[in-house]
């Protein structure tokens, strides 16, 4: 049996049963396909927008993926508004053709945290950068915030729901009702979605151990089939993550688990981008 069970689904950039950290020739490997990409459409950049409950390590996977593309640490202030995230390349002029939306976290509380609606929102390209999200009230057609006439440019075009292992468990069913309204929203639209598993070292001893271990727990396992059922995520769509979050230094195993998932996350999105009609098309 895989890590996944008796059917492991396989990742081209390995995968349970083929889906363990990789050496250090299939990391650089992920590294440069990620430094050639170029969206095929006309657009500026391809459009990741990353959700789930507080806490989870969205802002620190944004992070982290700076962090394993440029091979140092980088950390950078995110905050609550709408805002777009990109990565500089080895040029400080110039970006990486894809860019992050981060989101307040998901919570049951409904005076806290980002609402579904904002979220579903966001996704159609409706929110103007820089707009402070309301956990009260979501952002209506008459607000000045409100993005009336989005362009491809301004939708996304994948959806990362960020989740972590060491509280996967007990997350609650008001989150995770949220969380199935979003994917349910996503998938109406047509927008490709994964899943990106964080802290998976706090949640395991044997990756806190050694993080090449990842891909062969059978704890972390249990988080894949879990995901799997409760939100409908198919296992080859879900991916181990460790974050940077104290180390002074990149480590290649770590950046090789990162560069797997935001591999995927560019291979799904390139293929809703290239789905979409032109105008001139239609």
């Amino acid at each position: 049996l895989g890590l996944h069970g008796s059917t492991p689904p396989v990742h081209t950039c390995g995968g349970m049963g083929r889906h363990w950290c990789q050496p250090v020739t299939e990391r650089e490997r992920d590294l440069q396909l990620v430094r050639d990409y170029k969206p095929h459409k006309d657009v500026q950049h391809l459009r990741i927008m990353l959700y789930g409950p507080p806490g989870a390590g969205k802002s620190s996977f944004i992070n982290s993926v700076d962090s394993a593309l440029r091979g140092k640490i980088a950390t950078r202030a995110l905050s609550e508004k709408s805002r777009t995230y990109k990565i500089y390349r080895e040029n400080p002029r110039t970006f990486y053709p894809f860019a992050f939306n981060d989101t307040m976290g998901l919570e049951k509380s409904t005076e806290r945290g980002i609402l579904v609606e904002d979220i579903k929102l966001a996704m159609s390209g409706h929110v103007k950068e820089d707009y402070r999200f309301n956990p009260k009230h979501h952002l209506s057609v008459t607000d000045p915030d409100y993005n009336s006439s989005p362009t491809l440019d301004d939708k996304v075009h994948i959806l990362v729901l960020v989740i972590p292992a060491d509280t996967v468990s007990i997350i609650s069913d008001d989150t995770r009702r949220k969380m199935k309204e979003v994917r349910v929203a996503a998938r109406d639209k047509g927008i490709p979605q994964i899943a990106v598993i964080t802290k998976i070292d706090e949640a395991c001893p044997e990756v806190k151990k050694d993080i090449k271990n990842a891909y062969r727990s059978k704890h972390l396992n249990k988080f894949f089939l879990k995901l799997n059922v409760d939100l409908g995520i198919p296992l080859n769509c879900i991916f181990l993550v460790k974050n940077y979050h104290k180390e002074t230094d990149t480590n290649d195993n770590m950046d090789s688990l990162i560069l797997c998932a935001l591999k995927k996350i560019i291979d799904y999105g390139e293929d809703y981008l290239n789905d979409q009609n032109d105008p001139d098309d239609v």
